[in-house]
């Protein structure tokens, strides 16, 4: 996509190789890359997981549909797809630096494209078999919805009906139709099929089924007419269409045929009135897949896009996908198995010019013998199917015709085409079976009902009866076809207008148009290889295998590729980049395709074979050298031998120059460490020394100071002493002249005190007589 061109994945394989398996893991890588870089945001709380962008979801989620409604069980893969698939994925360009690059792409939207669905499979299947997945999920739907779409289906199941019959399958991938139908109604919910349109849908599926199950027998008053014996499952078919049981038995068991200017009614018998029941049957399966399919692309689709297979004018980059059948060769092929090989041989076509055509024409431009290509080489298969008198076209013509029949269709094919190498004709073949030598091997096919599906138009009155049912979508649908056969020309133009609507002619158009659209784009091819016969898992049949690579072309495109020349160059680039090996002296002058032959003849002479010739190992073309695969691997290795010597001489004398210039950097800075070491070390032995001189002086002033501080202490306490002595004889001084004053004053206060007392009591005294003398 970086190179601005779209991308295609051409995908295949046998039925059960895993084809659709191949495109879901794509997709998923896809949906994986948009998601990391887009869907970072909001990752899910139940996983952890990132969460997808809108649109990359809804593309995952319309694959079950595709698988249901086209899908079946074979007896190769319970899970076969019965038609060819062609994905879109549209891109849109985005500059985002903050992702890390320069510009990324998001998923802008889808489309699909369907080739050639399996419509018998709707009305017969082989046994071990099953019909398409969708008619066994609803009838596992729970019985209220059931219910809900048509009263008779409620207790149905599938042997209630003739198109489905009996059969052990239960289980598709290890899950229960009951659990594949919850995930078809999320599904069809994704693009609109809800509610009253989703019971529409339902009701047109149990119409087909109901279509299955009516029985013819001759008529009792006309044998050579037929009527429906079944009334009671008329009845039914008719309350689910809308209709009156008379006009549904009418337009299938009799046909209006034009005499002339008049139309009459002609009467059919029983085979062919319920050969015209399974083909109205398939007809409306058929456009209910179609209809889906629009209505897929109309849901995931840009809304700017006209989805268009040979649309290429949008903005959009592309990575489209095709999971196209692979090649079929059974006992008896049909017309379905020639359509099939027609596709793969479309493919194989595409595969050789791409890789051994375009090779080939290089080759013979450059002068250089090329190789063999018509084992693989398929234009005149491709004459055969589709030239203007092709195998094609003379179906057509057939159809055209009143009466046509595999017979005439069979014997005007080997008449116009007995020169053809193609077309195996042999002696015991009946007179409707031939054979093609496609690229893969011979194939004989039974050529009764080629005409009959090839023509896929239904009869007048039965598609005028089908436009009158009341089922909205089977009605819209067939009132379109009505219209558009109502426009079809008349007259001489006729013709013309009636080979545009058959089978092959529509596939063929579509396949052209695939083949236009991958023109515009690069190619990549995956080839899916069945291991065994029995889907067992961890084992490899290797009959089986190598079948398969013989059928896929792949034996005989690895032979071819043996004789190619893988890798090229151009003389001018080859001589500026191997001149460097030669040791001769090569004059400048000569021209360049001389000097390159010089110098390859120098490099391969010790190799040079008993032939004498070196054209086993290369050639020398016109502009360009042309080597056999591991050849100019061999002169790669010689040069890059011859670089690596040169480089490590180089190499060499950088690290001399490097070393030298690293010895004298550390030379320098080892004398300036020394020098900086040896100052700091007399620096630390100055500091040292300073400390102890200081030290010293510390302690020489801390004695003298100790001393003065002693004789300080000496002195202080002497006059303390002193003064506690001057103290003490002072108190002791004081206290005793004290003690002698005390004295004093009380001796004196006693004197005092007794000259008081001997006064008052000489007064006492002399009361005490006087007292005594008044007595008296």
């Amino acid at each position: 996509m970086t190179n601005n061109q779209n991308q295609s994945i051409l995908v295949s394989g046998e039925s059960g190789a895993g084809k659709t398996e191949t495109v879901k893991i794509v997709l998923t890588h896809i949906a994986t890359i948009e998601s990391s870089i887009f869907g970072t945001v909001n990752p899910t709380e139940d996983t952890g997981a990132l969460e997808q962008p809108e649109i990359v979801s809804k593309i995952l989620k319309v694959d079950p549909i595709f698988e249901a409604f086209g899908n079946a069980a074979t007896l190769h893969n319970n899970n076969s797809s019965r038609f060819g698939k062609f994905t879109s994925i549209y891109l849109d360009k985005k500059e985002d630096k903050e992702c890390g690059f320069d510009s990324v792409y998001s998923v802008a939207g889808s489309s699909f494209v369907t080739y050639l669905l399996e419509k018998a499979r709707v009305v017969s299947h082989g046994q071990r078999e099953r019909s398409f997945h969708i008619f066994y999920h609803l009838l596992n739907a729970p019985k209220e919805f059931k219910a809900s779409v048509w009263d008779g289906l409620k207790d149905t199941t599938q042997e209630s009906f003739s198109y489905l019959g009996s059969t052990e399958i239960n289980h598709i991938d290890d899950r229960s139709d009951s659990q594949l139908w919850e995930e078809i109604q999320i599904s069809l919910a994704t693009i609109g099929f809800e509610g009253e349109r989703m019971i529409s849908l339902m009701r047109a599926l149990c119409i087909v089924l109901q279509l299955g199950n009516q029985t013819f027998s001759p008529d009792p008053h006309d044998a050579e007419g037929s009527i429906i014996s079944s009334q009671d499952e008329l009845l039914k078919l008719s309350l689910l269409m809308g209709m009156e049981p008379t006009v549904i038995e009418k337009a299938i068991t009799k046909r209006k045929v034009k005499a002339g200017f008049e139309w009459i009614e002609a009467k059919m018998t029983a085979v062919d009135s319920k050969d015209s029941c399974d083909a109205l049957a398939k007809k409306i399966y058929a456009q209910l897949f179609e209809m889906l399919t629009e209505s897929i692309n109309e849901s995931t689709a840009p809304t700017d896009l006209d989805v268009n297979i040979n649309s290429s004018d949008h903005k959009y980059g592309c990575i489209s996908m095709l999971d196209l059948f692979g090649f079929e060769s059974f006992k008896v092929n049909r017309f379905e198995q020639l359509c099939i090989n027609y596709a793969n041989e479309r493919i194989q076509h595409r595969y050789v010019v791409d890789n051994f055509l375009s090779v080939k024409d290089e080759y013979e431009r450059e002068g250089i013998e090329t190789f063999d290509v018509s084992d693989i080489e398929n234009s005149a298969v491709l004459k055969l199917l589709e030239g203007r008198m092709g195998v094609f076209s003379i179906l057509n013509d057939e159809c055209i015709r009143p009466k046509g029949n595999a017979e005439s269709f069979v014997y005007k094919l080997k008449t116009i085409h007995r020169d053809s190498y193609k077309l195996v004709v042999k002696k015991l073949d009946r007179p409707w079976e031939f054979g093609i030598k496609h690229y893969a091997t011979t194939v004989k096919y039974d050529a009764r009902n080629f005409v009959t599906r090839n023509n896929d138009q239904l009869p007048k009155d039965v598609l005028e009866c089908v436009c009158k049912c009341t089922n909205d979508i089977i009605r819209s649908r067939f009132e379109t076809i009505a219209i558009e056969r109502a426009k079809q020309p008349t007259g001489i133009r006729r013709k013309m207008g009636a080979t545009s609507a058959t089978v092959c002619t529509k596939f063929r158009t579509k396949i052209i148009a695939l083949m236009e659209f991958l023109l515009t784009s690069k190619i990549r091819y995956i080839r899916c290889i069945k291991p065994n016969e029995n889907m067992s898992p961890h084992t490899t049949d290797h009959l089986v295998t190598m079948r398969q690579l013989g059928s896929a072309g792949l034996v005989k495109a690895v032979n071819i590729a043996r004789e190619m020349f893988p890798n090229s160059l151009s003389h001018d680039k080859f001589w500026v980049r191997f001149k460097c090996l030669t040791k001769l002296n090569i004059d400048e002058n000569l021209d360049v395709k001389e000097q390159v032959s010089i110098i390859l003849n120098e490099q391969f002479k010790d190799k040079l074979p008993s032939s004498g010739c070196h054209d086993c190992f290369y050639r020398v073309g016109a502009t360009k050298v042309f080597f056999k695969p591991g050849q100019l691997e061999l002169i790669e290795s010689r040069r890059a031998t011859r670089k690596h010597k040169a480089a490590n001489i180089i190499n060499n004398q950088a690290k001399a120059y490097r070393k030298k210039k690293n010895f004298l950097t550390l030379k320098r800075g080892a004398i300036l460490v020394q020098a900086l070491a040896r100052r700091k070390k007399e620096q630390a032995e100055l500091k040292k020394k300073k400390e102890v001189v200081l030290a010293i002086q510390c302690a020489i002033r801390l004695a003298r100071a100790r001393r003065t501080l002693q004789k300080k202490k000496e002195d202080r306490a002497a006059t303390i002493i002193q003064n506690s002595q001057r103290s003490r004889i002072a108190r002791k001084e004081y206290t005793r002249y004290k003690n002698a004053a005390d004295m004093l004053v009380r001796a004196m206060k006693r004197k005092l005190n007794r000259d008081k007392f001997d006064a008052a009591l000489a007064v006492v005294v002399e009361r005490a007589r006087m007292d005594e003398r008044r007595k008296k």
